[in-house]
Parts: structure tokens; sequence; C-alpha cells
């Protein structure tokens, strides 16, 4: 991958973009932050593919097939039963959905957590949201990984944050010089950004040494690191024979401890979309003791809590014997065999157009064309042949590598990832050969 400069350039203030911003009626005076905010690239990805039929290796969302149908449907008159299913709840969530998690992250970190720690979010994306509410004014500078979840910058733009990229899961260097070298130079960084374990989009993951010298650099520079885990439970382990570019097995995440276990300088994001459902918008943080009073008001001021009644239903199929280990162990095996189809289809269709590492959990494979050229310009050619990825510069914070592409393998059924990459394969033909035989039939 093209190295960035070790001190990146900050991002300007956001302002509206002439092609992606919202336009609004001109006798409506909006706000500075929302006249700057872009469309999602994904969700409009999503929207092209489902409308013209296309196979789509777009969609980040679990397998179809895979989801607790069955299992929620026998536990629903269960839930109902209960006093206060259908009610108003506590703002900070379910009393014993938090002691649950609390459970679970204390066994995780090896520290103790107290149920007050924990709020309960609509998906991890109002976490983050929170978090950002709690710690940033406009114009505070936040750091994220490069490339970085296009959903996360989308939120720290909504807030105005000054935002610098700089390689840490990719970074050379074990120690994170690159970051170090952004955080002593200033201005002093609010928050460091980062997705630990299988990451949206490049499904790579930091090392133990990578977390211990961020944790370190928190504790150095007085930062807050939002680590945002949704993947970790998705790991596919040595039966999935994953290995990185140079042929190294990846390390998984049980191998690594959680950045809340090296630093009392950590908000921990979750989420149960990807090991549950993502209709129950159920997800959490964990917060140091000191932070968590000022994010349950503000979860209290934002929207006075989630559904009691889809609270309730993730504590009921959590703590249903054996479900959730079963679950996890039959989702490991989904998306790992169709990692190993996805992986072999590239390789068969685009050899070495193509350049990619092989995950080893989560969703996503991050690819980038050897021989250059804009996957945004490549997307309308793989529609016209009907398939449908994510253009890779919705991943930067800012000059972006327009060669990269994301790809998932987690929706799409399994018998269409091969042809969808061939459909891939094809639309590189077509941008390769130029405008002339990109506008054929």
């Amino acid at each position: 991958m093209t190295t960035p400069p070790m001190t990146p350039p900050m991002t300007p203030l956001p302002t509206p973009s002439p092609d992606r911003a919202p336009r609004a009626d001109p006798a409506w005076r909006v706000s500075r932050h929302a006249s700057g905010l872009a469309p999602s690239v994904i969700a409009e990805a999503l929207r092209e593919a489902a409308e013209g039929g296309a196979i789509s290796l777009a969609a980040g969302c679990p397998a179809e097939e895979t989801l607790p149908v069955a299992e929620t449907r026998a536990l629903v008159e269960r839930v109902l039963a209960r006093p206060g299913a259908l009610q108003y709840g506590d703002t900070s969530g379910l009393p014993g959905l938090r002691t649950w998690i609390a459970q679970d992250t204390a066994r995780r970190t090896g520290r103790s957590v107290a149920s007050g720690q924990v709020v309960i979010t609509h998906g991890s994306q109002q976490a983050l949201d929170l978090v950002c509410r709690a710690l940033l004014d406009p114009g505070d500078t936040v750091i994220v990984d490069r490339p970085s979840y296009s959903g996360a910058l989308h939120v720290l733009g909504l807030h105005q944050a000054r935002v610098r990229a700089v390689p840490i899961a990719a970074d050379p260097d074990p120690d994170l010089s690159a970051l170090e070298g952004v955080l002593a130079e200033g201005p002093p960084a609010r928050l460091v950004y980062v997705v630990p374990n299988f990451a949206n989009p490049t499904g790579a993951s930091l090392t133990a040494g990578r977390r211990r010298a961020l944790a370190r650099l928190a504790e150095r520079y007085g930062c807050v690191v939002v680590e945002d885990d949704p993947y970790r439970d998705l790991a596919f382990g040595p039966a999935g024979g994953d290995t990185g570019e140079q042929g190294e097995q990846e390390e998984q995440p049980e191998q690594a401890p959680p950045l809340a276990a090296l630093s009392d300088r950590v908000v921990t994001l979750g989420s149960f979309s990807k090991v549950l459902s993502p209709a129950a918008r159920t997800g959490y943080l964990v917060a140091p003791e000191p932070l968590a009073p000022l994010l349950r008001t503000m979860k209290e001021a934002v929207d006075l809590g989630n559904s009691a009644f889809t609270q309730a239903l993730v504590l009921a199929l959590v703590t249903e014997p054996g479900l959730l280990e079963r679950r996890l162990a039959t989702l490991r095996s989904v998306y790992r065999d169709r990692q190993k189809i996805m992986v072999a289809a590239l390789g068969s269709y685009l050899g070495e157009e193509l350049e990619f590492q092989v995950p080893a959990g989560g969703f996503f494979v991050w690819g980038r064309l050897t021989g250059g050229g804009d996957t945004r310009a490549l997307l309308p050619l793989a529609l016209r042949e009907g398939v449908a990825f994510v253009p890779g510069a919705a991943f930067y914070a800012h000059d972006p590598d327009v060669s990269t592409l994301r790809l998932s393998y987690a929706a799409a059924d399994a018998t269409r990832l091969g042809p969808g990459c061939l459909r891939l394969a094809r639309a590189v033909g077509r941008l390769r050969a130029g405008p002339r035989r990109g506008r054929g039939a």
C-alpha cells in the first residue's frame, strides 16, 4: 500500500461538496455541519445494487440464513410475559443486559467492570456519537487509522472534528512511530479511533504489540482511545488457514488483549448486530468509571433509551444455554467458507489485476488495482455487469488511494460469490479498455 506522509494534513471543518452534499431548499437555513454532510457511499452502492438486481459484494451485513429467526420466535412469548417489556425503561439500558455485558467485558479484559459503566445504545454508531458529544468541541483533533470505517468518518464530520489519518494496523513499526509523530506534533488529539479486530474496511487486526504501543501512547499524550469492536467474535481460527500478504499467519483476537485491558483511557464500543441481528439495533459502550455518568446523561438527553422489548429479547438470546456458543460456531464456519470462495475466485478471475490480503475473520476483503485506476469509475461499469462493491475512497479521511475497493463475502449467497468476482473482472477489463468499450453493450 502507498505509505502516507508521517504527518498527514488535517481535514478542514466540513464544508458543502457541490456534487455530494444534500441540497436543502434555499428558503431553509440549515446548520453548517448539516450542509457539509454527504450521503453514504455504501448506502448508495447498496441502493444501486438492489435497484438493478446486481450481486452485492458491497453489503457488510450478516448472511440472511444465519439470522436467528426460529430462536427469536421461540423466546418472544417469554419476553412479553415479563413485567415492563412494552414500557419505558432505564435510559442507560436494561439492567440485566448491562450486567451481562459488564461480566462479559470483565472476562475478556481481566478487569473489574461495573454495570454502571455500560450504556446501551442504538447500535455502536450511536455509541460513537455519544462519545463525540461528550468529548469533542468543533475543531478538536481526532486520529483515525488509514483507511478507516466510513461510518465513523461521517460521525466525526457531523461533530466538526479535524480528522488526521495515519497508518496504525499497517504501520511497519510495531511501536507505532507514525502515530507518535502525529501525537507529538500536535495539536493535542482528543480521540484515537480504531477497529482492532478484522477492521472495516481492511479486515486487518492490531497485533498485541501495536495494542500495547497504542495504550502507552494514549497514557503519554492524554488522549482517549475509542475501541470499536463489532467483529471480535468472528475469528476464523487456525482451521481457516488464513495467511497475510507475505504468508504469515495473522494473530487471532484471543491472542491479543483488548485495548481496554491495557489502559484506563479506553472506551469500548460493541454491537449485537453481527452475532445476533441488525434489526435489534442494540449496541453499547463500556466507559471508564469517571466518564460513564456523563455518557449516561448524554443518552438520556438524546433519546430516553432503547426499546425495553428488544433489549429483553437480546438478553434472552445471549443467556439461553448454549445458544450464543452454537451461533458463533455457525457464523465462523459460514464466513470462513465464503471467504475461501471469494479469495479463490479473485485469484482465478482477477489474477495480478488485484492485490489483497486474506482476512482471518470478519466480513471484508480489501483490495487494490495493481495497474492503477479509480474504483469510483469502476463502480458504474461493475453495476452494468451486475455486481456491486464499495470504492475505497469512502474510507479515507483525506488523500484517498482511489485504486482501492472493499468487497464483502458475508451477505451474498455462497453460490453467487464466484459469479460476482467474474463480473467484477469483466468490469475491470472494461475499465482497462477505456471509455469507448466502457460505453458499449
